[in-house]
């Protein structure tokens, strides 16, 4: 007699030849009570299984009492469920002997709706001699089959010694368990130098001052001349009242000003309130009142977007080179906020996270460390400057005495000429968001290319790197509130990926950092095995603060620490659910709230909704994040308006783009009623496909005339996936957006054997204007 389930089962391969007929076979010892009813007993304890390492909780198991005939028996259970109540469920679903409820295998395997019962994954047969699991050899390997057998054990010693207590209570890891999940996969203790980053900085302006420290077009800074004019620039924020502790906005595209503006921030023992100069004003200025901001460091480009109560310094315009260059570097504390940054929030207003030096400190070691940077090192600036992304990105390799180089805006839009100019300025180490990754290492590279790691960070790699780069590749995960990184996972030079065993798994966020820690745990924030899935939460050095002014927040997310609370009284609840695998690595399978990753940046869908549902003539909204053909994931917006005319798609989306960075305004838009549920609420699952046809814009429309406007209509075709574009549309009312327009270029170029810009995309943005591009640059003369 056997019993048998199709939920499907953490730890399982994929079987790559079929089924050997090898299996595995573990005896299970049982009470005394199991041997007089082996049947409910078996099954209730194969219920839970399946419950605690699925979270399902309609299980359709499974009972073979003649060959070739099955039993469907359904049992609901939940966390709550009590041992006794689950073993009279069971009993009552067994068939007695006189019953023939048992159908062929074949009838289960047609008539159910459910996908067909698993006759050889995991079995849990009853023998003479007590209980056998017995797993396929093809689908678990030798540890998955211990670990299901310990844990079966557990469950059936809880359940006939605790009939009262609950599904959820049964404790399924042992100690040995416990101590490798929670002690050896955490063994992450390592020591940190006591500088901090401005001191590190200012201690190679000292030692070797004509070092480059940066390196822009035209231009570039030695140490001395970094470190000095950060010094002119925090006398001059001194002179004006600045004390320590205040927290000063800076404001400005990537480059050697905002280096030093943060540098000046970091010597008077300020925190530096990130805000990106791409920003709609609205939202800076929000960022700037909401952080209590005493000054803002700008350029005058920018002045009208940060103007408000906070006195503006503009660095191009101001007079701050008159300053000293003595060094002026007032004591800070591991405990004192180096950053303010802003992240996406649910209730319509992002959120400000205070981060702290010594969490910046210990990331910027760890990331020095782990990429083995040293004076020689050449990295790169090209993240966004309104994050944290600086932390990881340029400030590890300024604290070893390197050089930052920052290239020209038209390089980061192309994976081809920033390969070029990878390989033209010598670097040695990047940082790049998860689709120009990808576009990176599908590459040809040089064997001997002085790059050596490619950090890779924003959204989850979703799949693997070919074989045989000549670099590293670093896989990191984080957020703002973890202080950016807390996680890594390394892949080696020339490491062959995607073999059995990985190849279907997405690649993992792998290990804690240094002096960071990580727990999956389940909803009674209990730790987990390999294989389930629960909510990743991080405690150690690398915790911020908390949200600026949110108590609340903060307190929903940042907990007392149930595992390990001497060492690390607090731990942050991510929402990201996760999985261990069997070698502790972990995997991220997704998100618990409504949070999402887009183009690297994380995004609140709720914070879109609520500003979409303020603008004029909108009852209700919802968004939601779909994939498109490449994977990249599209924001859809679902508007119900509330009197005729409609408000028009080209309306909502530049009310969406005067309040919202342009990666927050959706692609398409579903103007129509919103399906309700029977509670009242929007109805999500509900929500139709966005259409593929072209949205209602302002253009009329024209059909594209001659082969080559017909060429290029067809490349937008197949980029936006929409169909009836219009030769005069706007390639970004259509939902395009600057991924879309590098991948288009670069189709364009391909197809045509000519060079354009993205930058004339931006400029002039239509199927015509494009034709005419390519038009004179074919025309053109060679050279």
């Amino acid at each position: 007699m056997a019993l048998l389930t199709r939920s499907s089962l953490p730890l399982a391969r994929v079987p790559v030849g079929g089924r050997s007929g090898a299996l595995h076979r573990r005896a299970i010892a049982a009470p005394a009570p199991v041997a007089a009813h082996p049947e409910k007993y078996a099954t209730a304890a194969l219920a839970v299984l399946v419950h605690r390492y699925t979270g399902e909780t309609d299980l359709l198991v499974g009972r073979q009492h003649r060959p070739g005939v099955v039993d469907r028996l359904r049992l609901r259970v939940t966390g709550d469920t009590t041992a006794r109540d689950l073993v009279t469920a069971a009993s009552q679903a067994i068939p007695t002997e006189q019953e023939d409820a048992g159908q062929p295998t074949h009838a289960v395997v047609d008539t159910t709706s459910e996908a067909p019962l698993a006759l050889a994954a995991l079995t849990l047969s009853i023998t003479g001699a007590g209980l056998e699991l017995v797993l396929d050899t093809e689908e678990f390997d030798a540890s998955a089959a211990d670990q299901y057998a310990t844990h079966l054990e557990r469950i059936i010693a809880a359940v006939v010694a605790e009939p009262a207590g609950t599904i959820g209570d049964v404790a399924l890891l042992t100690g040995a368990e416990l101590h490798r999940t929670l002690v050896e996969w955490n063994d992450t203790a390592t020591p940190v130098a006591e500088p901090f980053f401005h001191e590190l900085v200012a201690e190679t302006a000292r030692r070797t001052p004509d070092a480059v420290a940066v390196i822009l077009p035209g231009n570039r800074l030695t140490y001395r001349e970094l470190d000095e004019q950060a010094n002119q620039l925090a006398h001059r924020l001194a002179a004006g009242g600045i004390g320590a502790g205040e927290r000063i906005g800076v404001c400005f595209p990537r480059g050697a000003e905002s280096l030093i503006a943060q540098l000046a921030c970091f010597k008077l023992g300020c925190a530096a309130i990130l805000l990106d100069s791409e920003f709609p004003a609205d939202r800076i200025r929000f960022m700037i009142e909401d952080a209590s901001a005493a000054a803002v460091l700008t350029l005058s480009a920018h002045e009208a977007k940060v103007a408000g109560d906070a006195p503006v310094i503009s660095l191009d315009t101001d007079d701050w080179r008159t300053e000293p260059t003595v060094g002026i570097n007032r004591p800070v504390t591991a405990d004192d906020l180096i950053h303010i940054c802003y992240t996406s929030g649910s209730t319509g207003a992002p959120k400000a996270v205070m981060v702290r030096f010594g969490a910046a400190r210990n990331l910027i070691h760890s990331m020095a460390e782990l990429c083995g940077m040293n004076s020689g090192s050449r990295g790169t600036w090209l993240a966004a400057p309104g994050y944290g992304m600086i932390e990881v990105e340029c400030f590890p390799v300024l604290a070893v005495g390197g050089t930052v180089h920052i290239p020209d805006v038209s390089v980061v839009s192309s994976e081809h000429r920033l390969q070029e100019w990878f390989l033209r300025e010598g670097i040695t180490t990047t940082l790049l968001m998860k689709p120009m990754a990808e576009r990176l290492w599908r590459l040809e590279w040089p064997r001997d290319t002085p790059l050596e790691n490619i950090r890779v960070c924003g959204e989850r790699i979703q799949s693997w790197p070919p074989a045989g780069l000549p670099f590293r590749l670093i896989n990191l995960y984080g957020s703002a509130e973890a202080t950016v990184v807390a996680a890594c996972d390394i892949t080696e030079l020339g490491e062959r990926l995607g073999e059995q065993g990985r190849a279907h798994r997405l690649p993992p966020i792998g290990r804690p950092t240094a002096n960071v820690t990580s727990y999956v745990l389940d909803e009674r924030l209990r730790p987990l095995p390999p294989g389930p899935v629960g909510e990743l939460c991080i405690a150690g050095v690398s915790l911020s603060a908390g949200y600026l002014g949110r108590p609340d927040a903060t307190a929903e997310k940042w907990i007392d620490n149930p595992i390990d609370p001497r060492t690390h009284p607090v731990m942050y609840r991510t929402g990201d659910l996760a999985r261990y695998w069997p070698d502790g690595s972990i995997e991220i399978v997704g998100r618990a709230d409504n949070q999402i990753k887009v183009r690297g940046n994380r995004v609140h869908l709720g914070e879109i909704e609520v500003v979409l549902a303020g603008l004029p003539g909108v009852r209700q909204a919802a968004v939601l994040a779909r994939r498109d053909g490449r994977g990249d994931v599209r924001l859809t917006a679902y508007v119900e308006p509330d009197a005729e005319p409609a408000p028009t798609v080209r309306e909502l989306r530049r009310g969406l783009a005067q309040r919202l960075p342009s990666f927050m305004v959706p692609a398409a838009y579903v103007i129509d009623g919103l399906p309700t549920s029977t509670n009242g609420k929007i109805d999500r699952a509900a929500l139709p496909e966005p259409p593929r046809s072209r949205p209602d814009v302002d253009t009329p429309y024209r059909a594209p005339g001659g082969k080559l406007e017909e060429a290029i209509h067809a490349l937008w075709t197949e980029i936006l996936e929409l169909e009836g574009i219009g030769v005069r549309d706007n390639f970004f009312e259509l939902g395009g957006d600057s991924l879309r327009a590098a991948r288009l270029v670069r189709l364009v170029q391909e197809r045509f054997g000519v060079e354009i810009e993205i930058i004339e995309l931006f400029d002039q943005p239509t199927v015509a204007a494009m034709a005419d591009l390519v038009d004179r640059a074919i025309a053109a003369p060679a050279g």
